[in-house]
């Protein structure tokens, strides 16, 4: 079950709606909010949906309202029309039946306006089953954008969003120091492992890694310095971060001495991703190449290995990787493709192959 929708004909509505009552059932639920007309919705997702409907009744009953009745079911228009249209204290709509609970309800209990009652009228629509039973095309030529939101509802097809997610902070730690004021790269880069350390630990713990984090710095003269570093792939690991920020500091001047450090995540992602064997050739992919280029970046910069390879029987033993300069290697293996081809009289084409 999604939602418990609460209801009572005699309690007031709007911003004179009892605040003790809302504390009262926030006891049960983890989430209330008050709708339109005085609907109250509680967020029953991972919880027994009868019993937490049972305890709303009982806690209306107890503030006065012994004229309250609940509605559980997945969608919210089952869920108010069980609460609002039913006279038993609370009514469970069994998952996977929402539009055939609606279907016996006429079409007035969505309040359709009087002009779209009449064109309802006209076509011989009384129940919500005859009208979520027309076809999309027809609903949106004769009956208008009113039409086709009554005609989803009818369908329990609801896309009201009661609960939004709830915003989570992102990782961050700050150390400030009044006494005095640091200006060697060494020592900043001591407090911001420290920090590191804490940020990622964080972002393990909730199963997120990091595309962006920010380095801000306060400085002697009472302003800020922020540098982002984004990094090649997204991840949580201290020791990729701190390359990137040793590099980092080796490259920034700051305009004072520094006073304070903010590490504060930016942006992040879940945990999630197909994990694989890149060299096998049935399943490799472009993405999971960028990830392992990236990786290889990350972790050691931007190294250019060679193949030297040799007649030795075993695969593992035949190939000896070099390091070469960047620039020598983005031009030396064309050239020497593009000799061997013109030797050979074939035209020169260029690839891109992984091994």
């Amino acid at each position: 079950m999604s939602y418990v929708c609460l209801w009572s004909p005699s309690w007031p509505t709007g911003a004179a709606f009892p605040a003790e009552l809302i504390a009262d059932l926030l006891v049960h639920a983890p989430r209330v909010s008050v709708g339109a007309a005085g609907r109250v919705w509680a967020d029953a997702r991972g919880l027994d949906a009868r019993g937490l409907a049972v305890k709303l009744v009982d806690v209306a009953h107890r503030h006065g309202y012994s004229n309250a009745h609940a509605g559980a079911a997945v969608t919210a228009i089952a869920a108010e029309l069980a609460a609002t249209q039913r006279r038993v204290p609370f009514t469970i709509v069994k998952p996977g039946h929402d539009r055939e609970f609606v279907a016996p309800f006429p079409v007035e209990v969505l309040d359709p306006s009087s002009l779209l009652d009449n064109l309802l009228d006209g076509i011989g629509v009384e129940t919500l089953g005859a009208l979520a039973a027309l076809e999309a095309e027809h609903v949106e030529i004769r009956l208008g954008a009113e039409g086709v939101r009554l005609w989803k509802l009818a369908r329990a097809d609801d896309p009201r969003l009661l609960f939004a997610y709830p915003h989570r902070t992102l990782p961050s730690t700050t150390v400030e120091w009044i006494d005095y004021a640091l200006r060697d790269a060494e020592r900043l880069t001591f407090v911001v492992n420290a920090q590191v350390g804490t940020v990622c630990e964080r972002m393990a713990a909730d199963g997120q890694r990091a595309r962006e984090i920010a380095l801000v710095f306060a400085l002697a003269d009472r302003t800020e310095f922020t540098h982002r570093i984004r990094s090649a792939r997204p991840t949580a690991s201290q020791k990729a971060w701190m390359r990137l920020i040793r590099s980092a500091l080796e490259r920034i001047t700051l305009p004072d001495a520094v006073t304070g450090v903010t590490v504060r995540v930016e942006s992040v992602i879940g945990n999630d991703g197909v994990q694989g064997d890149l060299f096998d050739k049935g399943f490799a992919s472009a993405p999971q190449v960028e990830r392992t280029v990236s990786q290889l970046m990350d972790d050691q910069g931007d190294v250019v290995l060679t193949p030297v390879n040799s007649t030795h029987p075993l695969v593992d033993a035949r190939t000896a990787w070099t390091r070469e300069d960047p620039a020598v290697a983005a031009t030396s293996g064309e050239r020497g493709v593009a000799k061997a081809q013109r030797g050979s009289g074939a035209k020169p084409t260029p690839r891109l192959t992984l091994q």
